[in-house]
C-alpha cells in the first residue's frame, strides 16, 4: 500500500513540475508554459514585428483578452531566448475595446469601477509595446484627452494604422 501511495505521489509531483507556468517578461499577465524540448521554436536571431488588432472588450482573467495575449506573446518570446531588442509589438485599439485606454478616473465615471487594464497597459508600455488608439473611435465615443491614459497615442484611424504598420513589416497576429 505504501508503494502505491509513493508511486502516485511521485507521478503527481512529476506532472505538476512538468506544468510550471511563468511570466518571464510581463509579470502577472499572459502566463505561459514553456517547453524547450519542442522542435518548433522561434529563431532567436530574427526580429519579430507583430501588430494586434484589438476591437472587442472580451476579458481574460479580468483584463482585455487581446492585451493579455500581447503579454503572453512577450513572455513566450522571452522564454524562447529571443532578445527584447528583436521584438517590436504594436497594439491598435478601436471599437468596443477603447475603454482599455481610459484613466482609472474616466473609467470609473463610465463603468463604476477602476480600469482593470491600467497595470497591464503600464507593463506593456514599459516593455516597449507601441500603443495606438483609433481617433475615429475616440471622437465617436466623445473621449477627451484628459480621460486617456497617456501611454496611448491617438492615430487618425485604425483603418489606416493597421495597413501602415503592415507596410512597415508588421504581421497581424490573428
Amino acid at each position: 500500500m505504501k508503494t502505491i501511495f509513493w508511486g502516485l505521489f511521485l507521478l503527481l509531483a512529476q506532472t505538476t513540475m512538468a506544468q510550471e507556468w511563468s511570466n518571464p517578461r510581463i509579470e502577472g499577465y499572459g502566463k505561459i508554459h514553456y517547453d524547450k524540448n519542442l522542435s518548433f521554436q522561434p529563431d532567436v536571431k530574427k526580429t519579430y514585428k507583430l501588430v494586434f488588432n484589438i476591437d472587442n472588450d472580451a476579458e481574460k482573467t479580468g483584463v482585455n483578452i487581446r492585451l493579455w495575449k500581447i503579454a503572453r506573446e512577450l513572455n513566450l518570446l522571452k522564454a524562447a531566448g529571443v532578445p527584447d531588442k528583436n521584438v517590436q509589438i504594436a497594439a491598435v485599439v478601436h471599437g468596443k475595446a477603447i475603454a482599455v485606454s481610459l484613466t482609472d478616473k474616466a473609467y470609473e465615471k463610465r463603468y463604476q469601477k477602476k480600469n482593470p487594464n491600467t497595470e497591464l497597459v503600464k507593463a506593456l508600455d514599459n516593455a516597449g509595446v507601441k500603443l495606438y488608439l483609433c481617433g475615429q473611435t475616440v471622437a465617436g465615443m466623445k473621449i477627451e484627452q484628459d480621460e486617456m491614459n497617456p501611454a496611448w497615442e491617438v492615430t487618425l484611424s485604425a483603418l489606416l494604422t493597421l495597413p501602415i504598420l503592415e507596410s512597415e513589416g508588421y504581421l497581424i497576429v490573428p
